[in-house]
């Protein structure tokens, strides 16, 4: 399990939903399957989700809550800023890539989080953004990076950041690694970073 959940029927489900999922797919997954694994009734499962697109989609929301919050949690370190840059992505982007790459179905529920849950990984997106520019403005005010001097700001840092992740993304699916291109990346913010402290 990736992520806790709320200790009532609809969290028991969601757990229970995300690791039908995991092993069956999502298509083939269906409510009598979720159902079972909940260990209620399909009556009582309709009660509280309609169907299994609902469910994916508040287990995509439960699990990129999770991931926002891991974010954050990585710059809360003594490690130099550029390895507590680098866990952040590697603890809430690559380990969760890596879970579910290690699954039977992990590119068939890429897939669908895209189609049916795009609004969502937009809104982790936007966590995300919100984690590394505070990440970043952290380590500013610890004088260990200038950011001013590079005619920017920690947020719009964080967005270049996630807009190159993102750019990542087909080459991950196509099943190449993008460990060392994530640590490329932060080395150079880190480059980029550091030589303003010159100018500072």
């Amino acid at each position: 399990m990736m992520f806790q959940t709320t200790p009532d029927k609809r969290g028991t489900i969601i757990a229970a939903a995300f690791d039908v999922f995991i092993n069956y797919g999502f298509r083939k997954t269906s409510m009598d399957d979720i159902a079972r694994a909940a260990g209620m009734s399909r009556p009582a499962l309709y009660q509280v989700f309609r169907n299994k697109t609902e469910i994916f989609r508040a287990a995509s929301m439960g699990l990129l809550e999770v991931l926002g919050h891991t974010a954050r949690k990585a710059f809360d370190s003594d490690k130099p800023f550029e390895e507590r840059l680098y866990d952040s992505i590697d603890q809430s982007i690559l380990a969760v890539h890596r879970k579910i790459d290690a699954t039977p179905h992990g590119a068939e529920l890429m897939g669908v989080n895209e189609e049916i849950a795009s609004d969502i990984e937009a809104q982790w997106c936007d966590q995300m953004v919100e984690a590394i520019a505070a990440g970043i403005s952290d380590a500013a005010q610890r004088g260990e990076i200038a950011i001013h001097p590079t005619g920017t700001d920690a947020r719009s840092v964080a967005t270049i950041v996630m807009q190159a992740m993102e750019g990542m993304k087909g080459k991950y699916l196509r099943g190449e690694p993008i460990e060392d291109d994530v640590r490329r990346l932060v080395a150079f913010v880190n480059g980029a970073l550091t030589a303003g402290l010159k100018d500072s």
